[in-house]
């Protein structure tokens, strides 16, 4: 008779092949460039708004003779679009969160069904 304790102690960890054979190391450079990826498309999403709204705001009032009205209104822009791109870039990973979470499930119901 097998109980879940067993079940755990021969399923492979996770980030490991099936044979076993892969390094973990393998397995820790693949989330950190995850890692990494997710912070720069972050920062990106950030920077870009704030600073193009500056740089478009600086150059209009350069052209028009105005002292900063540009500047401050497409900052205000700028950071509004900004946390608009960080709410929906949070609103997605709650997303693949709760289908990664939905597919393991549904594999270990199909695996439960096979024994």
């Amino acid at each position: 008779m097998t109980g879940p304790r067993d079940q755990l102690d021969q399923e492979p960890l996770p980030g490991a092949s099936a044979s076993g054979k892969e390094k973990p190391q393998q397995a820790s450079s693949a989330s950190g460039m995850g890692l990494l990826a997710r912070v720069s498309t972050l920062a990106w999403n950030l920077v870009i708004p704030i600073v193009g709204g500056v740089l478009l705001g600086y150059f209009l009032d350069q052209r028009s003779g105005d002292s900063l009205t540009w500047t401050l209104s497409l900052l205000v822009l700028g950071v509004i679009i900004a946390f608009s791109n960080l709410y929906n870039l949070y609103i997605e990973q709650g997303r693949e969160k709760i289908d990664h979470a939905e597919h393991n499930n549904q594999k270990q119901e199909s695996h439960e069904e096979e024994k």
